[in-house]
């Protein structure tokens, strides 16, 4: 079939025909057509998403060249395709996501000649799609979507009716094609940058913990704010170490991206594996710098981690070009903790990172962060730090703390660069606790760990504690072991200092079950009357009570 023929050369119905120039004067109702292509000019349509946008560019395709339909196809480059994005008249083409080659049949040969084609009838020209004739197009005019000399996408419009489009209509279609293209490509570039920034953002979240460890006596309270426009390589975790000890890392990889969250993911876990290993900060941020070293294509990161010890608060951090850990007292006072200068992970090739040691005492809280909170242009760090450390002095809960400097350090619409923050709060101790635990063999570590913060924090001696303690666990082993059946149940600890007396009640809600024969079970409340003063059991039918009590010694 002939394609070249112009209209100044008629060709016979059915053929398709190339318009290579304009008509001379404007016909009837041209000003009033004017008029409408230059709303596509309008600013509003560069600020709409992709897909409103080219609804709207279709809707009003139509009204000006008053056809039945209008389709636009945008350029699939991995695949070299013309792919159906949308359509009025023609839904079907998106529907069934119609792919047409480049250089093949109507729109294909639009997109590679990168010239107008006018087809007279449908009925008898090479058209590779079937939808055209299922919808009963009979005429059809399309203009290639031309962005930097290169092509984009396809505009055509059709009718049900044979109609003879004019250089004039194709011109027309043109000037829709050439305010259509710019605003469709700005359009993708924002989508292609938006999917980016979401898939960066969810990659960064799936890397960050899902959330914090439970640890009886420390206040936990965690943020993680993306970027306003690019996500970065900020990342926290917070540790429940061995020994009742307490991990808090936070960190901060240079760049942004995927590649940063990428990368972001391997420092955090290869730090929590060190750190379950035993190793102290010091020596866990030398072996995660050394791991920088060796990783394809390098990086360069910013962490810090510090090991809290809530028996006694003893705190050990340490950093690698982190910006200072704040301290906040239990009445509300802020200081920066001075830690050893360090370079950044991945910077020398045997980097040392030296510990300093201090006290987060009952009621004192510990915050690390990343520089997104602080650093402002055209200021110096230390006044964004500085800042920090005057919102940061009030009392209260660690989320409270982190939503008040939140509020007072980040902008409604968001910050420049990724915020990331952890607080761990060292609680006071009370003369009264009550703890509720699961009903499970795996608490009783936690249940000792509990119990000898409480009797440290009030003073009792170590002969006493490990007394106390022992019942204590034994007393628990029991409500877990006899109380329950299979399935989830919780049993509480209630302990009371006063007057020099220690009270710990054990309390479940079960029905104790006899012993199943082992010799050795049964004697858990021999051994708790063996080292308390006094033993009470209150057995009823909505549970056990062990309520254990002795004189202790400060």
């Amino acid at each position: 079939m002939a394609l070249d023929d112009t209209l100044n050369h008629r060709s016979t119905p059915g053929h398709g025909q190339v318009f290579l120039g304009t008509a001379g004067g404007p016909p009837p109702g041209a000003g009033e057509q004017l008029l409408r292509v230059y709303r596509l000019s309008e600013p509003a349509l560069a600020e709409m998403p992709l897909e409103a946008l080219l609804n709207e560019l279709l809707v009003r395709t139509k009204e000006i060249l008053g056809v039945d339909t209008v389709a636009i196809l945008l350029l699939d480059d991995a695949a070299d395709e013309l792919v159906a994005r949308a359509a009025k008249g023609l839904e079907e083409e998106v529907e069934r996501g119609v792919r047409i080659p480049i250089g093949g049949g109507f729109a294909g040969r639009i997109a590679a000649e990168r010239t107008p084609i006018y087809i007279a009838d449908v009925n008898h020209a090479e058209v590779l799609n079937p939808i055209l004739r299922q919808k009963g197009i009979r005429s059809l005019l399309g203009v290639p979507l031309i962005i930097d000399g290169r092509a984009i996408g396809v505009l055509h419009v059709g009718t049900l009716t044979p109609r003879e489009f004019t250089n004039d209509n194709a011109a027309l279609l043109q000037v829709v094609a050439q305010r259509a293209a710019p605003a469709i490509e700005r359009a993708r570039l924002y989508e292609a940058l938006d999917r980016e920034h979401r898939n960066a953002v969810a990659l960064q979240r799936s890397l960050l913990p899902e959330g914090v460890p439970d640890i009886v006596g420390v206040d936990i309270a965690v943020r993680y704010l993306p970027a306003r426009d690019e996500v970065g390589g900020d990342w926290y975790d917070v540790i429940d170490l061995p020994g009742g000890l307490v991990g808090v890392a936070i960190g901060d990889v240079a760049g942004h991206g995927i590649r940063a969250a990428a990368l972001m993911g391997q420092l955090r876990t290869a730090l929590r594996a060190y750190a379950l290993d035993g190793y102290p900060p010091g020596e866990a941020l030398k072996r995660l710098d050394r791991l920088l070293n060796t990783i394809r294509g390098e990086g360069m990161a910013t962490a810090a981690y510090a090991v809290l010890d809530p028996l006694t608060g003893a705190l050990r951090v340490a950093s690698a070009g982190h910006p200072p850990p704040v301290v906040v007292s239990s009445a509300g006072e802020a200081r920066i903790l001075d830690t050893t200068p360090a370079p950044p992970l991945g910077t020398l090739p045997f980097g040392s990172y030296l510990e300093t040691e201090t006290t987060v005492a009952p009621g004192e809280a510990l915050m690390l962060y990343t520089d997104g909170l602080i650093e402002r242009r055209r200021e110096s760090l230390s006044d964004g730090i500085e800042r920090l450390r005057v919102y940061a002095g009030a009392t209260g809960s660690a989320d409270a703390l982190c939503e008040r400097v939140l509020r007072r350090l980040v902008p409604r619409e968001g910050a420049d660069d990724d915020v990331a923050m952890v607080v761990l709060r060292n609680l006071p101790i009370t003369p009264e606790i009550l703890v509720r635990f699961a009903a499970t063999p795996t608490v009783l570590v936690q249940v000792r760990q509990v119990l000898r913060r409480w009797l440290h924090g009030c003073g009792v001696g170590p002969p006493d504690a490990a007394a106390l303690t022992l019942a204590c666990g034994e007393a628990c082993a029991n409500a877990i072991e006899h109380a329950y059946g299979p399935g989830p149940a919780f049993f509480e600890l209630e302990a009371v200092y006063a007057d020099g007396v220690v009270t710990l009640t054990v309390r479940d809600s079960g029905a104790w079950r006899p012993s199943r024969g082992d010799l050795e079970r049964g004697r858990g409340l021999m051994m708790i009357e063996a080292t308390m003063d006094k033993v009470d059991v209150h057995a009823t039918d909505a549970g056990t009570e062990i309520v254990m009590s002795r004189r202790v010694r400060s």
